[in-house]
Order: structure tokens, then sequence, then C-alpha cells
């Protein structure tokens, strides 16, 4: 893989494909390797460019004390370094909290957002107890072999049915995660972002799946009404992980600028 020095850190990345540029940012627990397959599939249409986020991949760790801050100002500078224009950034889970964040704090080098399996940081999407509940699963996964959370972990990821080799894929992931990476990004993930929503002016798509196990649809929705410019795009028989044809067309036409009819608001 390419590397390149973004916020003081070196942030590994693949970049392929033509056309009108979309930048892929992976969820917890995985790297840009999660995109494989829309890297088969798109990259006729759009040139992709997925990181490793910094403590994942081929990426440096986590530095010590970073905060929201830090992670919009690496995402940043990631972008200005690639020489990206202004382009559409699709982020998964964790991944749609750190394209809010860039997109708080720097509205400038974003195009569009495509946010999957999206929080307003758990902290604003999360109830108290389902939040209780999120954050002690997460330590666990610090402190604990992979063997003993995985399936729990990806059950609530999958839906039923979902490609076994995708699963596969992600369960294979698992085993290269650096615990410390966690415990760097608790602080991330259980903000509350929503005081920051109104001020996000960027076209937004929040897309879930209808099973989402781990998302609430009540959140997608306080997303949607929070955002300015924002639209929901359900897609069925989908949980967390929602690629597929559906999200396919999703991420093209927000690519080339487009906007799919809501399927709800």
């Amino acid at each position: 893989m390419a590397a390149i020095v973004a916020g003081g850190i070196r942030i590994a990345y693949r970049r392929e494909g033509r056309g009108a540029q979309l930048v892929l940012l992976h969820g917890a627990y995985e790297d840009s390797r999660a995109w494989s397959d829309e890297f088969d599939r798109l990259t006729a249409s759009v040139e992709l460019i997925a990181w490793d986020a910094p403590g994942c991949g081929g990426s440096d760790d986590v530095p010590a004390d970073w905060t929201d801050r830090d992670w919009a100002d690496a995402a940043a500078s990631f972008l200005t370094a690639l020489g990206l224009t202004s382009p559409c950034v699709a982020g998964f889970s964790m991944g749609s909290v750190v394209a809010l964040l860039l997109a708080r704090d720097h509205p400038d080098v974003v195009g569009g957002l495509v946010l999957v399996g999206a929080y307003a940081g758990w902290g604003g999407s999360l109830d108290p107890e389902a939040l209780a509940h999120r954050m002690d699963a997460a330590r666990f996964t610090i402190d604990h072999p992979v063997e003993e959370w995985a399936d729990d972990f990806l059950d609530s990821v999958f839906a039923p049915g979902s490609a076994p080799e995708r699963r596969a894929r992600a369960r294979a992931l698992l085993d290269d995660w650096r615990p410390a990476t966690t415990a760097a990004l608790l602080e991330v993930m259980t903000l509350d972002l929503r005081p920051a929503l109104p001020s996000i002016r960027t076209p937004t798509l929040i897309v879930r799946g209808a099973q989402d196990r781990r998302g609430p649809r009540a959140a997608a929705l306080d997303l949607v009404a929070a955002l300015p410019d924002a639209r929901l795009v359900e897609i069925p028989n989908a949980g967390h992980d929602c690629t597929g044809p559906e999200l396919d067309a999703v991420l093209i036409s927000a690519a080339h600028g487009g906007r799919p009819k809501s399927s709800g608001r």
C-alpha cells in the first residue's frame, strides 16, 4: 500500500480507479481491506481512496492524548496531501463519526457525505443503557482474546443471509486489530455530536440497513432531522454492514454529486 504523512503520522491507503473521487473511511475492528468488494466493483465508475485509519492496518498507532479535533485534522490533512478537491466522503460506523468530525471542523475540504450505519457519536445516538452496554462490550475486547467476542460482534454487524465471504473477511480482520486502538477510540466514539450537527451544511446521505442491530432507526432519523441538508436511504434486508448493489448505487451517485431518492425522513 501507498502511504503519506498526515496529521504528523504515517497513514497507509489504497487508491484505484478513475473519475469522480470517493473517499472511504472504514469502521472499527477493520481497515481499508474491508472495502475490497467495493474496489472490485466500483473502480470502473469512480476513483476510490480508502485509508487505514490511525491505529489500523498499515498506519501508525494513534498518538497519545489525541482528541476529536486531532482526528478531524488528520482526515483533512490526508485529503489535502493527496490533492483531493472537495471529494465525497463515505464513512461506515466509526468512519461515520470521523466523517462528521471532518465536516464539522473542515467543511471546505468535503464535497458531500455518505454516512453508513451512522452515529452522532455513541453518546448522541444511543440511550444511556445502550451506551453503557456498548462501552462494556468495547472494553471487553481490549482485555480478552478475539475468540471470546468475535461471533457476538459479527452477529450484531451482519444480518442473517449476509454473504458468508464478507463475514469471513471481517472475521479475519479482527485478528489484525490492535486493542490499543480501541482504547484510543473510546473517547471519540462516546462523543455526543448533536450540538454540532446544525452547523454541518455538507450535503449528506444517511444510509441504514433495515435490519441494523447496532444503530437504532430513531438515531438515523434524528441525524436527518438535525443536519441541514440530509436524506435517509434505507436498504431492505441489510444489517449494520449493508454493502452490495444498493449501496454501490448510492456511492456512485453521491460521488458524482447526485442525490438518490429518500426512503423516509
